[in-house]
């Protein structure tokens, strides 16, 4: 099925109301195989098998999806398993379950999202190959952020052992002057 307009708040095309027209896999539908979408995809019944998106897929909330999945954007609201391949940004919402193997340039959880499994981050040369390759011991050019509520964003590599590790008590000394 084929729809033209906006979509809502959490759709594909980002959200941003595009009226480019996207796929739907209604809630009263499922689908077992292999589906190509040349835009933007969303699911609101169920799905097996695999997803090739060359737009924003997006997993609306109550949706069941076990599938290989390759898409340019993803956007998780209800539940998606599987091998995910994200070219990039992927964004799980406060409802959304996330459960796999995931490849991906941007991950965004959201607080009340479940994610479990395997993350890899490539680097932007290593995602722009057809298939990317792993080489033992490479950590390639990924920078892990670690933002505290209210705070800055910090490079993880960047942070030194004393700003981690826990404060100590001050030393006491017993002499007097």
């Amino acid at each position: 099925m084929s729809v033209r307009g906006n979509i809502g708040e959490y759709g594909p095309g980002d959200g941003y109301g595009s009226s480019e027209p996207f796929s739907l896999i209604d809630r009263n539908s499922s689908f077992d195989g292999t589906f190509t979408s040349e835009r933007d995809l969303r699911i609101e019944g169920s799905a097996k098998g695999t997803i090739d998106c060359k737009g924003t897929l997006f997993v609306a909330e109550g949706s069941k999806v076990d599938a290989i999945v390759d898409a340019e954007h993803i956007t998780i609201a209800g539940d998606l398993s599987g091998e995910i391949r994200c070219r990039g940004r992927l964004q799980v919402l406060p409802s959304g379950r996330l459960r796999g193997r995931v490849s991906t340039q941007s991950l965004i959880i959201n607080e009340g999202a479940i994610y479990e499994g395997q993350l890899e981050m490539p680097s932007a040369d290593t995602a722009r190959a057809s298939r990317p390759v792993a080489i033992p011991g490479d950590r390639g050019n990924a920078t892990t952020y670690i933002r505290r509520m209210g705070g800055q964003e910090t490079a993880w590599e960047s942070r030194s052992v004393e700003s981690v590790a826990p404060e100590s008590e001050p030393e006491v000394s017993d002499e007097s002057e």
